[in-house]
């Protein structure tokens, strides 16, 4: 039976988006004058608010359901074609657990296909959109644990609050370490957030604004497993790997700097065989140029493991890339090099040594790191620890918490676990 939309008190979606309203005005105002921060919280209010009308009459009441153990959720159909957690998928459908992998709809399909259910309670109309595809999601697949993939999803909250019916968690994955400052990582509504490890966490609790309370569990890295338990390299392979920048930041002048000092020491070391692991969203237009006129640069094939891409490799230049964080796993000695200004929050100088900034250096550092690899190896390996928990363990700790979960049981005593709540703000 509907409860009365007046009593909030009763009415947990309700509160629930008073609450968001709140949380999105103090975003805007963080960043926005008063004025700025009121026409664009109108502009938002009058898109979500036509959504939701559309929602309103494109209600299904015949859902054709489907149970699951796991289910999936990937942030857009683009990203599962991209494989990231084929790792996890697998494990877990070798283990005999029933999983469905899907991805959220843009609301014009989401409206179109009446992928849409009556929530439990009646939600404001702003909001009814979001409320109405979480309660569509929950109602169609049924699944005992929601694996949540995308970052600052308003779909968070009342994906949370229709498990909440059913006694099902929502679990939220990090695809890469917290330590970035993006907006998106405010959002915290979430029964268990599994992050890759100690750097994450300290970058979550230092956040100013946190919406939603949730249990951090220290699991490591899902995309991890023991194929970056990597035998030694030796400074006399004389490899490179450099790992690329995703597509918006080769665009960006100082990033475009960087790569073109990194070409500039390809062509004068040329005993040095130099491979480029490209972002999976880049094609790498630069590299491919360069492949074409220096002999011993090679773009890496996309089929090309991150692991399979370090066993070949003796030393890694980073850039900007979570790649590096498997880098120093595989215990491979790294040179961060970086032309931009953009803030290194991976904290590479303070395990990996200073920036390299120009020619002179990186040879130098290079130099330095033959005539020294076994205390750049340790160093490498240090850094690795700070943002990866459990190591290449990653992958089975969190089957491990996922099996718990399942179970409704107790999580491992030798996983850490910490409470994350919400900040308070006007």
């Amino acid at each position: 039976m509907k409860k009365n939309m007046h009593d909030t008190d009763n009415n947990p979606w309700k509160a629930k988006t008073i609450a968001l309203d709140r949380f999105r005005w103090t975003l805007l105002r963080d960043r926005h004058g008063l004025l700025g921060s009121a026409l664009r919280f109108v502009r938002n209010a009058i898109i979500d608010t036509c959504f939701g009308l559309q929602a309103k009459f494109r209600l299904n009441i015949a859902i054709v359901t489907e149970f699951c153990d796991f289910l999936l959720l990937q942030a857009t159909p683009k990203v599962i074609g991209l494989h990231r957690k084929k790792l996890l998928i697998d494990a877990l459908r070798q283990r005999g657990y029933h999983l469905i992998e899907t991805a959220l709809q843009k609301p014009r399909d989401i409206c179109a296909n009446r992928l849409l259910a009556p929530p439990p309670y009646p939600v404001p109309l702003r909001y009814f959109g979001y409320a109405a595809y979480a309660t569509w999601i929950v109602e169609r697949y049924q699944p005992c644990v929601l694996l949540n993939d995308r970052n600052g999803s308003l779909y968070s909250p009342f994906l949370r609050l229709a498990l909440m019916n059913r006694q099902c968690p929502l679990v939220h994955l990090a695809h890469a370490t917290t330590v970035e400052n993006s907006r998106r990582l405010s959002m915290n509504d979430y029964d268990y957030y599994l992050l890759f490890g100690p750097s994450s966490l300290e970058a979550l609790q230092a956040r100013k604004l946190r919406f939603g309370a949730s249990t951090v569990v220290l699991t490591g890295s899902h995309m991890i497993d023991q194929s970056f338990d990597l035998p030694p390299a030796s400074p006399a392979m004389r490899t490179l790997l450099i790992l690329g920048v995703g597509p918006d930041k080769e665009k960006e002048a100082g990033y475009r700097r960087t790569y073109d000092l990194l070409r500039q020491w390809a062509r004068e070391q040329s005993q040095y065989q130099v491979f480029i692991k490209r972002h999976p969203r880049s094609s790498v237009p630069f590299w491919q140029e360069a492949e074409q006129t220096l002999k011993n640069v090679k773009v890496l094939p996309s089929e090309c493991s991150l692991a399979q891409a370090l066993e070949q490799t003796s030393v890694v230049v980073n850039i900007m890339s979570n790649a590096v964080i498997e880098a120093g796993l595989a215990a491979r000695p790294i040179v961060y090099c970086n032309l931009s200004n953009d803030y290194d929050i991976f904290h590479q100088e303070r395990f990996l040594g200073q920036l390299v900034t120009n020619l002179k250096d990186l040879q130098s550092r290079i130099s330095e790191i033959e005539g020294n690899f076994a205390t750049h190896v340790k160093n490498a390996k240090a850094f690795a620890l700070f943002h990866l928990a459990h190591g290449s363990q990653g992958l089975e700790k969190t089957l491990q918490v996922f099996e718990r979960l399942l179970k409704h049981s107790a999580l491992p005593e030798d996983i850490e676990q910490h409470s994350l709540p919400e900040t308070h703000y006007s």
